[in-house]
């Protein structure tokens, strides 16, 4: 061990790798290597030129401001324009925190709260960029497991009780409700107010993870718990929503947003401040543009079409092609099919043989807590591929399947 090695922290040594960011260089760059791990946006998904413009016109008219040291809690403009877009008209600009994407939103939430040892209840299986994050301040996380509905919050109050019997103090619920990573299950409306009542009752907080929510191909869409406790239960305290513009315009952006009530939203920015300073100013106020100026209604309509035909293209192959015995979710938005494969199948040994036969994806066991793992499931992305290679992935994992 070097000497710079010996000098880190204990929380850094014990850090581990991104297992999934690890397949995907694995796997990234390698010839007639199809991928269906990411889960990146399509690039014919982003308003290139629309930006292009705004950006130059930012800069051009507006860079004075925007080129200068930003507000820690974000552009009051982004900020008025998000309210107007989202209709929370009742939202105060306290109320409302700019982040750097989703991730630093949840991080930010998690480090206003946490002290070591607390305890973070979220689902099983759940995105585990977020639980690193999560784990990163940290927190101890409990998994509960779900079911077509979402997540079953009868369990959710089994593990508070059992949390609280064993001396734990459990601080929130990490949730995704709509088109859930990895799941790409949506929780029912019933589910949603058993759940936002279970918080109520038990005194812990609700962070509500929504950067799907506004891909929806097919269905009705659900009120949010952000809004259902506030204009069902009076409530706006028990749940903070972080949403973002990540698979909406960009990746890249780095851009996203928190709402929940102020004293939480005040210490998130006092985090801020120390952590990112403040979000990035150019960026901010061309997002802003672009929602004052009413393009994304149009926007937003154009990629749903354009993944209704990934999604669909992929779930036919997927009934083409796989063998007896093989289930998958059939979402109605987002970006991901969730596998579930019959014993004695095992994801993580499959995932070896497929790369070999140059498809990837991500085995179901990577979106586990500790002891809730199963090692039968694996994620498919179907936004970055095109509908050819979406049909010649699925082939490929079933002819391995077959031989298993």
């Amino acid at each position: 061990m070097s000497f710079s090695e010996r000098l880190l922290s204990r929380a850094t040594r014990s850090m581990g790798v991104s297992f999934i960011r690890e397949m995907l260089k694995a796997t990234k760059g390698v010839e007639g290597m199809i991928s269906l791990a990411g889960g990146m946006p399509s690039p014919d998904s982003f308003p290139k030129d629309l930006l292009a413009g705004l950006f130059q016109e930012v800069v051009e008219r507006e860079g004075a401001d925007v080129l200068q040291y930003g507000a820690s809690e974000g552009d009051a403009v982004l900020k008025a324009q998000i309210l107007r877009h989202e209709g929370d008209t009742s939202v105060g600009p306290d109320e409302i925190l700019i982040t750097d994407g989703t991730t630093n939103a949840i991080y930010l939430f998690t480090r206003a709260l946490i002290d070591p040892g607390d305890v973070v209840v979220c689902e099983a299986p759940s995105f585990s960029g977020s639980l690193v994050a999560i784990e990163a301040c940290g927190a101890e996380l409990a998994g509960v497991e779900m079911d077509e509905e979402g997540l079953v919050v009868e369990r959710v109050r089994d593990v508070i009780r059992a949390k609280r019997a064993d001396g734990r103090i459990v601080k929130f619920l990490y949730v995704i409700p709509e088109f859930q990573n990895p799941s790409g299950r949506t929780m029912s409306l019933s589910r949603r107010r058993d759940l936002i009542r279970t918080a109520r009752e038990a005194e812990v907080l609700i962070l509500e993870d929504q950067p799907y929510r506004d891909l929806r191909y097919y269905g009705r869409r659900l009120p949010s718990l952000w809004n259902l406790a506030r204009d069902e239960f009076g409530d706006d305290r028990t749940v903070t929503i972080c949403k973002s513009f990540s698979k909406i315009l960009g990746p890249g952006l780095r851009l996203g947003f928190a709402a929940g009530p102020a004293p939480l939203i005040t210490a998130m920015a006092s985090w801020a401040q120390k952590v990112t300073v403040s979000p990035e100013g150019v960026a901010q106020r061309a997002v802003a543009r672009f929602l004052e100026r009413g393009y994304m209604a149009a926007h937003v309509e154009r990629i749903n079409g354009l993944y209704r035909a990934k999604r669909d293209a992929i779930i036919a192959a997927l009934k083409e092609s796989m063998p007896t015995g093989i289930r998958w979710t059939e979402p109605e938005g987002g970006l991901f099919i969730w596998v579930t494969c019959p014993p004695p199948i095992d994801t993580d040994i499959l995932f070896t043989e497929a790369a070999k036969a140059g498809v990837a994806f991500i085995p179901g066991s990577k979106f586990y807590t500790a002891g809730t793992m199963r090692r039968d499931e694996m994620r498919l992305n179907f936004s970055y591929a095109g509908a050819p290679d979406l049909r010649e992935g699925v082939a490929r994992l079933a002819c391995i399947l077959r031989r298993t």
